[in-house]
Order: C-alpha cells, then sequence, then structure tokens
C-alpha cells in the first residue's frame, strides 16, 4: 500500500514546479521588457510551457505578475527572519540583521531589483505593488523605527528623530538597490553594505564601526 503522504507529494509536486517555473519566467520576461512589455507569449516561451498553462496554474497573465511579486516578498521576509533568528535583541544586532537581509547575494540579484522597480516605476502596477508589499513595508518600518528609537536612547542623542533617521536608512537602502541595478560595475553586494554601514557609522558611532575601506573618510 503506498503512503498517503507520498502520494500526496506526487499529485502537488508537479502543480508548485510549474508554478516555480512560471514564477522564475516572468521574473525573467519582466527583468528584461518591463511589466508593460511581458506578454503571454514571452512569458510561455521563456517557461518552455503550452499558452494555456498560465490560465491553468493562475487565472490570467496579471495574477502570475501578482504571484511573482509576492514570491520576492515572502523570500525577503524569510531571509530578514532568518538572519534575526541569529542575533541577540540587541538594537544595532537587530538592525543589521535586516539590511544584512536586504543585501543578501540572493535577494539582491540584477533580475529580482528590476522586478521590484518594474513595480515602483510603471504606474499602472503601484497599486498591484501597494496591496502586496503594504503589510511587509509596514512590518518594516515599524522594525526600523523601534531599532533607531533604541539606538537613539542609548546613544543619548536626544536631537535625533529615531522615525526621521529610520525613513532615511530605508531610503538609502533602496537607493543602493537602485545603482546596483543602474551601475552593476561600480556596485555590487559589498559596496552596497559597506556604504550602508558608513551611513549607521556616522548616525551611531558607538554601535557601527567604519567599513575597513570607508567610502567616506
Amino acid at each position: 500500500m503506498q503512503n498517503s503522504g507520498t502520494l500526496t507529494t506526487r499529485r502537488t509536486a508537479p502543480k508548485e514546479q510549474r508554478e516555480q517555473q512560471l514564477i522564475d519566467a516572468a521574473m525573467q520576461i519582466i527583468a528584461e521588457h518591463g511589466l508593460s512589455g511581458t506578454t503571454t507569449a514571452l512569458l510561455t516561451r521563456q517557461a518552455g510551457l503550452s499558452a494555456g498553462i498560465i490560465n491553468l496554474h493562475f487565472g490570467n497573465k496579471d495574477k502570475l505578475l501578482e504571484a511573482t511579486l509576492a514570491s520576492l516578498v515572502q523570500e525577503h521576509r524569510a531571509r530578514w527572519m532568518a538572519s534575526l533568528a541569529a542575533v541577540p535583541d540587541e538594537p544595532a544586532e537587530r538592525l543589521w540583521a535586516l539590511m544584512e537581509a536586504h543585501f543578501a547575494p540572493e535577494i539582491c540579484t540584477p533580475t529580482k531589483i528590476a522586478v521590484w522597480f518594474a513595480f515602483f516605476g510603471e504606474s499602472g502596477h503601484r497599486a498591484t505593488y501597494r496591496h502586496i508589499s503594504e503589510n511587509f513595508d509596514l512590518e518594516r518600518s515599524d522594525f526600523m523605527d523601534e531599532c533607531c528609537t533604541r539606538l537613539v536612547a542609548e546613544s543619548g542623542k536626544a536631537a535625533l528623530d529615531p522615525e526621521r533617521v529610520s525613513h532615511l536608512i530605508e531610503s538609502t537602502a533602496d537607493g543602493l538597490w537602485l545603482d546596483m541595478l543602474l551601475y552593476p560595475e561600480e556596485m555590487d553586494v559589498d559596496n552596497a553594505r559597506d556604504q550602508m554601514r558608513t551611513l549607521l557609522h556616522h548616525f551611531f558611532p558607538r554601535h557601527f564601526e567604519m567599513p575597513a575601506n570607508p567610502i567616506y573618510p
């Protein structure tokens, strides 16, 4: 008699594999052609699947695009949670865990960054981005606010507004992603991390050391 778990795996694995295959294809096509240039024909050709497979697994092309963004959000959060679980309950360690996830090599590949910015940049899809990413963005912003509030208190820098510092850090992190997308020959993962640590050092020198080869003196 077959084990029910084995039978279930055999039945579900092809569906999961096909969906991931389509999501991977969507990432590649979005990165190369933008959201507006992502057609069903390009998607199925990239995935090596038949034309009706998108409707079978996602309902339509737009739902596949939404699933593609959702997969990036889930991956980013999972990487952040993994980094966070490995550090003590110290604000600097916790904040850097988020930055480490943001600049993890498997998270900020050129293709994945291009997909993020496709949703940022194309007006017709910004509402989709907000709908899918809102909870993650709020969770991350609240987390950064908390870390910065604790760091300001520990540093004795009462003049610093923790929320403004948090917003500047988040904006810089996104800006470094943009640099990695536009100028990959100049901005890689290590360079981006060094620039972020330099910024954090200037705000909280007691908590963050200057990189060994700082961008700024």
